[in-house]
Formats: C-alpha cells, structure tokens, sequence
C-alpha cells in the first residue's frame, strides 16, 4: 500500500475549472448502468465513512435504483473520528448522529437499499485488514458489482478498503469499479489514470437525488458548534466536486457495457416538417423579450468574432450578426439551416453538425471568437457532451473574450438536462473568467462570463 497523501480538507484543492476542463473526460467511455443492471445480480457499495457512498457515487447509485438493480450499501466506520477537535460533540453522539444521516442519504439515494455499518474504528482500517478482508468475504458475491474508494485516493481508510475490496472481487469473482473522492481535492488531472475512467452521466433526477442525499450530511457540511475544531469536513470547494453532472469510476474496462452514442440531426429534422417555425420564435412575445434580453446584457457594442451555438432558423443570429464583423452560427438540423440561410447576411458562416464536434479544437487563429452565445441548447447535451462545449469554447475564447448562457427556466421533459443544471454547470468549468452578469426570472436565467475589465460606464469615462 503507498503511504497517505496529506492534505488538509480545509485547502483550497485544485480547481474545479481545471478539472472540468480537462479534454480527457470527452475519451472516457460513459457507462450504460441500465445495461450494468442487466449484468449484475446487485450493486454493492462500499463506505469507509458515512458520506463517501454519496460523494464518491451517489449519482450511479440513483440510477442503477431506478434501473431495478438491487443496491447493498454497506458502512464499514461510524466516522466518529471527523472532528477530533469538536468542542461540543464526543465521538459517541458523531458516530450515532452520522448513523443517522447515512440512513436518510441512502434512502434519498434508493429508497429500496440495504443498509449495513459494520462499526469498525474511524481511522483503523490500515491497521485491521484482517477483520476487513473477512467481512468483505461475507459481503461479496460472484454475480456483484462492487463499487469501493480508490485503493489511491489520499485517506488511509479510502485507500485500505479501496485495497481489500479488490482482493475480495478477484477471490470471489465479482466486478469492481473504484471511486475517488479527496483524490479530486489533492491531486491534479495528470495524477488521475484516465486509461482506467469511465463516466457516469447524470439526469436531473439522479443530481437532485444525489443534492439530496449531500444535505443530509448536515454533521459535516455545516459548523458543529463555534470552535475552530467544529468546522465543516465538507466545505464548498468539496460539496462543489461532489454536485458534478458526471460521475467518475476506475474500472478495467474489459466488461462494463458503454452508452452508444446518440445520432444525428434526424430528430431535429423531422420537426420541420410541415412547419417552419417549429419553436415559436415568430409572433411570441417571450421569445422577442428574450432576444432583447440577450443582446441587452452584451457590455460592447461592437465584436470581431461571434460564435453562435444551436442558431436553429437563425432569428437570433441576425441580431447578433448586427453587431459583429463576422458571425459563426452551428446547427445540428439541416432543415433549419437551410431556412437560416435565406436572405442571410453575408458575413454569416453556417455550420452543419453535433456539438462538440462541430466547434474547433486545434486552437487556429481565425477560429479565435470574442463572444461565445449559447441560448436554448445545453440542456439538449449528454453531460460529457456539454463539458466537451465548455472546454471547446474556452479554448478559442479571445483574451478578453466573453460567453453568454441564456436557457429556460422551467422543468424540461425528454432532455438530459435543464437551464438551471446547464448554468451551474457553466459557472464550474468558467470559473476561471470573471463573472460579469446575472439574471433570472421566472422563465430565463442569463449568465455572462469574461470580457474587458471594468464597466461600460467606465470605459467611457463616465464613473
């Protein structure tokens, strides 16, 4: 076993935007969990301390419930040992409130689950392999799918269940996947084995199981008493990298089955048929009021670049191409931009194709934008599909290049995501760039990121 990391909880860690921005998680391979669920007699979670089962794979947990499987999560410490300096609670009542809180998370998790502490000593399991290994040989099945803290993830509990965990799945022929969880607070990207990642993409159903299940840990994420030893474990930055729309595991890869990926702009298409307009963007109010609010919060009055995202028929795009020298417009339909280009300006380039892949990469020079619009299409995203466009659209942002989010705010049917879940998204993987603008109300949420510094006020010397 290699020695502990050490880290303390209340570092900054590494940032979540070089996380999130990091083009590796676009390779990794996104699991089917129903097609897991299909393979697999159970899901078997393991914890060293209560929490981790949530912060680690709250979200697969969620889904293989959902999917039918059958879910065992088993807590092999009480977490007594979390605040050793706490001024107000001894070990006795954290261990018995934890025990709480672990059962109200896994029930918010998989209402169904099987829950099972097998009260080893906080911050021994290093010392009592033994014991462990012996329990994990009761607990593992052939047919199982366990999933345990990475055998490397920093804290000497998570790295000694993570280590007997694997010996009982090659004893007992089952399948392990390992899930970090300080890993994402200590390392940095190149630390992680990526040939060894796979995804776990999530709904907005699992997330809000998963918020859920984090807010029941009230003992660590919020302050026990008023001395310093009664801080929260859990502080922001770690809650942050806990409320990802993804979720990774490490897994030898040779017999997880692997989310196919989607097709093209066929279902786009076929909206078009018989009806130009198959969003309502002519004659609404709401939609006009939303334009306007768009082009309202754009501090310059003139671009050089413009990229467009999901222009759809191009209503939008001609208001933005008002205001640029050059406008780049993406779509996944042809239909709709076959109707975007009539009588189009002829500074407009139209681009047919499926982001990420249609949004450059190679970091060219004329590809450089100085705004970056995306309205009314990250919620249509996969998760990893929608990092792959925030990555992608940072990397070609000028200097002092911004990137403008505008979505609905209402419940979405039939779509990974929602507006809301897409601008949290946003904030996390920009979070490098200054945010300049938001606002929301009852039916929009508009977000601006980046630009020059200082107010248009100030820059024509007004304030």
């Amino acid at each position: 076993m290699t020695d502990p990391v050490l880290f303390r909880h209340t570092d900054a860690g590494t940032d979540e935007s070089r996380w999130l921005g990091d083009p590796r998680w676009a390779l990794a391979p996104v699991l089917d969990v129903p097609a897991l669920a299909a393979t697999h007699d159970e899901l078997l979670v393991l914890a060293a301390h209560p929490d981790d089962e949530t912060l680690g794979a709250g979200g697969l947990v969620a889904l293989a419930a959902r999917a039918g499987m059958p879910v065992r999560v088993v807590v092999v410490t009480d977490g007594e040992g979390s605040h050793p300096d706490a001024s107000v609670w001894d070990p006795e009542r954290l261990a018995a409130v934890r025990r709480d809180e672990a059962a109200a998370a896994v029930a918010a998790l998989a209402p169904d689950a099987e829950l099972r502490h097998l009260g080893l000593a906080d911050g021994s399991l290093d010392r009592r392999r033994d014991e462990l290994d012996a329990a994990l040989d009761g607990l593992v099945r052939p047919g199982s799918l366990v999933v345990a803290p990475w055998s490397r993830d920093g804290h000497p509990d998570h790295d000694a269940l993570g280590a007997a965990a694997g010996n009982a799945v090659r004893r007992r022929g089952a399948t392990l996947l390992q899930y970090p969880v300080w890993l994402w607070h200590w390392a940095t990207p190149d630390e992680l084995p990526w040939a060894r990642a796979h995804v776990v993409e999530l709904d907005r159903a699992a997330h809000d199981r998963r918020a859920a299940a984090l807010r029941e840990y009230g003992s660590q994420s919020a302050p026990l008493g008023p001395a310093p030893g009664d801080q929260p474990v859990l502080p922001p930055p770690v809650l942050r990298r806990a409320s990802r729309p993804v979720e990774l595991v490490l897994g030898d890869g040779s017999a997880l089955p692997e989310l196919a990926r989607e097709a093209g702009s066929e279902t786009f298409d076929a909206m078009y048929d018989g009806n130009e307009d198959p969003w309502g963007f002519h004659g609404s109010f709401y939609e006009r009021r939303k334009r306007d609010l768009t082009v309202a919060v754009l501090p310059r009055e003139r671009y050089g670049h413009v990229l467009e995202i999901g222009c759809a028929t191009g209503v939008l795009t001609r208001r933005l191409a008002g205001l640029a020298d050059r406008v780049t417009a993406t779509d996944v339909s042809t239909r709709a931009l076959d109707l975007a280009r009539r009588d189009a300006p002829a500074h407009v380039t139209w681009v047919l194709g499926r982001v990420p892949e249609a949004l450059p990469d190679d970091g060219s020079p004329e590809d450089v934008v100085d705004l970056a619009v995306l309205s009314e299409v990250g919620y249509f995203l996969r998760p990893t599909e929608l990092l792959e466009t925030l990555r992608r659209v940072r990397s070609t942002l000028a200097a002092s290049g911004e990137v403008l989010l505008v979505h609905w705010r209402h419940a979405t049917e039939d779509v990974p995501l929602d507006g809301p879940l897409v601008h949290e998204v946003a904030a996390s993987v920009l979070g490098d760039l200054p945010h300049r603008v938001h606002l929301e109300d009852d039916d929009v949420v508009v977000d601006l990121w980046g630009g020059l510094p200082g107010s248009v006020a100030e820059r024509e010397g007004r304030a």
